[in-house]
């Protein structure tokens, strides 16, 4: 029995079920974890500044060398429920060798919260962050970018879509994004395997679905998703990519001939590769 598209039960757990189809996933996370620790080890570091007062509402900033430079910050997946800012400290390297200030959030996650929270602390971070550019060694609020993987993709295309004036910050806060391996329409989510962990409604699906809430100024976007990633994750870019394009925005699409769901996100932190090009360009050419 089908139970959305044409997938049934199986068929859908399977397409979104990364881990499964990448074998030693637990590997990666460990070279993750001991990267991080040592890019720590040898950069400057404010760690675990808080935005908030749970555990979980803290960020790592690493500085530019000098002030009045912009901000990228980064957001982990782990499907809204695993993962932490620690583990991926080595995003920043071609960013701070470009002088470009880089921060990297944890948020608390499911089962604890729900999608609402979820949301609300990247959100919550990113107003931090504008706020206290001065305490932060004074880099430019005025030209904040987001990017993220997986999870991390869906929460930078929402902040995208953000009506930060209701934050009491400048609608334009953002000024353009990055997102690797997005999920754009929550709803497979909601029908598979993962729900029993995230636990989302109808309404979260309607509430905080990139799909349903374009951004909105004309902020320019960059997407991408692993060549071997299923079909599914092909078809969430596709279509996220269609309905920007169709209401004016700039979208550029880095392609990715091969590499699986995790190899997506370290492209972001290889200065030699096509995407963290691609995102410094557009943070560069502001």
């Amino acid at each position: 029995m089908s139970v959305y598209r044409n997938f049934n039960q199986q068929e859908l757990d399977r397409q979104y079920n990364v881990r499964a189809g990448i074998p030693g996933f637990q590997d990666i996370f460990q070279t993750w974890a001991k990267v991080s620790e040592d890019f720590r080890r040898t950069h400057p570091v404010m760690e675990n500044r808080a935005y908030g007062p749970d555990a979980k509402q803290t960020l790592d900033f690493f500085p530019a060398a000098n002030k009045g430079r912009p901000l990228l910050v980064f957001i982990h997946g782990g499907y809204w429920q695993s993962l932490d800012k620690s583990d991926f400290s080595y995003i920043a390297s071609p960013y701070l060798k470009r002088d470009i200030n880089v921060a990297v959030v944890n948020y608390r996650l499911a089962p604890d919260v729900g999608m609402s929270e979820i949301v609300r602390d990247n959100r919550d971070a990113v107003t931090w962050l504008y706020r206290n550019a001065g305490e932060l060694g004074g880099f430019d609020a005025n030209r904040i970018y987001v990017s993220g993987h997986s999870a991390g993709g869906h929460l930078t295309a929402i902040l995208a879509g953000t009506n930060w004036e209701k934050f009491g910050v400048p609608a334009d806060l953002l000024k353009g994004g990055c997102a690797i391996s997005g999920l754009y329409d929550l709803e497979p989510i909601r029908l598979c395997y993962l729900n029993k962990v995230v636990q989302l409604t109808e309404t979260d699906v309607a509430a905080y679905s990139p799909v349903s809430h374009l951004p909105k100024v004309r902020l320019p976007m960059i997407l991408t998703v692993g060549g071997d990633e299923s079909p599914e994750y092909h078809r969430l870019q596709r279509e996220y990519q269609t309905l920007l394009e169709a209401n004016g925005f700039d979208v550029q699409v880095v392609e990715q001939r091969r590499g699986h769901h995790f190899d997506a996100v370290d492209l972001l932190g290889d200065g030699n590769g096509a995407l963290a090009e691609a995102v410094l360009r557009l943070i560069e050419s502001a």
